[in-house]
């Protein structure tokens, strides 16, 4: 199970939300009391790897099954392209809920994949931003955003008038730093571990990041999370998923509760070299513009 899941999870980054289901990964979205996944890899909504029967691992926040794709058929609402509706195809799960919990990813399996033996690990992950921490990373954070604004990492707005004073003078104590949310994690050979969602704030253009620190230091660099759908951390929720039990996780963020312009799916690597991006993806019913 763990090689198969390390090979889908840690291959190359995808760069747009139409390429997650070409490496077997699918958000999966509670859409009127059925579990469906949509496959965005096809524009007529065609695509072979939600042909009906097909096996999938589905991961929620309290476990994870196996289930089966029941049926498939062409549909909208599950993304937008150009502002308007894509016509996609939508498979519906059926399998265990009860022990998945809220679903939050689906990995495309061979028939005969199995989970007997199975040692890994759910955890929801509860915030623990307090002072203590603020003044662990604060520092840390601050010069970030800065060396990542000097690098041209930081996507300044068109019309923020103040971006090219800062870059002619980009210095530390111009940057606001807020922590959203915080929690420890266990990760092999890297004791003391926080994963967290922090936000900068240079003159009027903001980013939001996910960052592994270990004490005052931060590891990696930033993995940026948008705010294109206009869900705030706070709407998130996050849990831990080790398929192994030894340390190396994978942190999944989603909407338990559908918010104002739609469902989101986060899915990050921790490694002691950093975090990495698996997954981003949203329900986008209302074509907003971005993600």
């Amino acid at each position: 199970m763990l090689a198969l899941l390390l090979a889908a999870f840690l291959s190359a980054p995808a760069a747009a939300q139409d390429e997650y289901g070409a490496r077997g990964i699918f958000p999966v979205y509670d859409v009127g009391a059925q579990w469906a996944v949509f496959d965005k890899t096809a524009k007529r909504g065609g695509a072979a790897a939600l042909a009906p029967g097909g096996t999938f691992l589905v991961v929620g926040d309290e476990g994870a099954g196996l289930f089966s794709l029941a049926r498939s058929s062409p549909t909208y609402g599950g993304a937008c392209r150009a502002n308007k509706p894509a016509r996609l195809r939508a498979g519906l799960l059926k399998g265990p809920r009860s022990q998945v919990g809220a679903p939050v990813i689906a990995v495309k399996v061979p028939a005969d994949f199995s989970l007997q033996g199975s040692r890994a690990v759910y955890k929801t992950l509860p915030n623990a931003v307090d002072e203590p921490l603020y003044k662990r990373v604060g520092a840390a954070l601050a010069a970030a955003a800065a060396d990542e604004a000097k690098a041209g990492a930081y996507r300044f707005k068109a019309e923020d008038e103040g971006a090219a004073a800062f870059l002619a003078d980009p210095r530390v104590e111009k940057v606001t730093v807020k922590i959203d949310w915080a929690s420890p994690v266990r990760i092999a050979g890297l004791p003391g571990a926080v994963a967290l969602v922090s936000g900068a704030q240079i003159s009027s253009s903001y980013r939001r990041c996910l960052r592994l620190a270990q004490g005052e230091k931060l590891l990696g660099g930033c993995v940026e999370m948008p705010h294109d759908l206009m869900t705030e951390t706070a709407l998130l929720r996050f849990v831990l998923y080790d398929p192994s039990g030894k340390g190396q996780p994978f942190l999944l963020a989603f909407t338990p509760a559908e918010p104002l312009w739609g469902h989101e799916r986060w899915g990050f690597a921790l490694r002691a070299l950093g975090p990495r991006l698996f997954l981003r993806d949203a329900m986008n019913p209302r074509c907003r513009e971005g993600f």
